[in-house]
């Protein structure tokens, strides 16, 4: 098999078309975790992720040269593309939003926008710390709420029929919020030489790799343990907690990888990121058993 070119790979990755295909899966999961059919919120999440995403890459340029040198060079190389695209891909989450969801799926669209330009720019009145970005465990939480949030309720909010859907609704934004949560984490992994030396306190920078870890190993326990006890008094699915362990099982070995020698941690954060298409996989397979049995 022939390697995938660099630049192809580039594209890819540094244009947040994966992470924005990773979306979609997740968006599917939370719909079926919330009862309601998949809709345009699959497609809302893709061109929101994709804008947000960019737009933050955009910002963070000089910053981010340290610990995201190869994506820093990428993106310099195309600013006005990178621009152009990230605007157009944000018109378009928020024209759809509005049309099927009206005040609330434009709120909720908006909502990782604003996360993320609060994040990103130097709204701070500290002179040590300028950015909420740079604020220990804030910039985690931070992340994973914006990320958890739209994800979870978009699928409601533009839904036809959003009655008794909540529930499973919330649920499933606690468990992106975990998800996220990790995902932050392994990346800050990867930067944690940069963001020593740029001061940025970070739970590696805090505690170090290996401490790091076991908290992660915690989180995937609690991430179980939360679907689980949903799906046991029916706010979600009775099958969501087997249809979601592969993912779980594949996010612990990234974890556990992190300190093997033999890993790219680069190539780790990118396989990291792909966790929500095995979510979608393991949903979609075992939701399509259901199915049949239920004939």
């Amino acid at each position: 098999m022939q390697p995938i070119p660099n630049r192809v790979y580039a594209a890819v990755v540094h244009s947040s078309l994966f992470l924005g295909l990773a979306t979609i899966g997740e968006v599917y999961v939370a719909s079926s975790f919330a009862g309601v059919e998949a809709n345009v919120a699959l497609l809302v999440g893709l061109l929101a992720t994709i804008g947000v995403y960019n737009l933050d890459k955009l910002a963070d340029l000089e910053a981010d040269a340290a610990n995201y040198a190869e994506r820093t060079a990428f993106v310099s190389a195309f600013p006005r593309v990178y621009a152009t695209l990230s605007g157009i891909a944000i018109v378009g989450a928020v024209a759809l939003s509005i049309q099927f969801g009206g005040v609330s799926g434009l709120a909720l669209v908006v909502f990782p926008g604003v996360i993320a330009a609060v994040y990103s720019f130097p709204v701070l009145p500290s002179d040590s710390v300028k950015r909420l970005k740079d604020v220990f465990l804030v910039n985690t939480t931070v992340v994973s709420l914006a990320w958890a949030v739209p994800v979870a309720f978009v699928p409601v909010a533009v839904a036809v029929d959003r009655s008794g859907h909540l529930t499973g609704a919330a649920v499933a934004a606690l468990w992106f919020f975990l998800r996220s949560a990790v995902s932050v984490e392994v990346h800050n992994v990867r930067d944690v030489h940069g963001d020593a030396e740029n001061g940025v306190e970070t739970l590696p920078t805090a505690i170090g790799v290996r401490r790091t870890q076991y908290v992660l190993y915690a989180l995937e326990v609690i991430s179980l343990a939360i679907v689980v006890a949903a799906a046991v008094v029916g706010y979600i699915p009775w099958w969501a907690p087997s249809a979601l362990t592969p993912a779980l099982v594949y996010s612990t070995w990234i974890t556990y990888s992190l300190t093997e020698p033999n890993w790219s941690v680069e190539r780790l954060c990118t396989l990291r990121d792909g966790e929500g298409v095995l979510m979608t996989v393991g949903v979609a397979f075992v939701a399509s058993g259901m199915s049949l049995f239920a004939v």
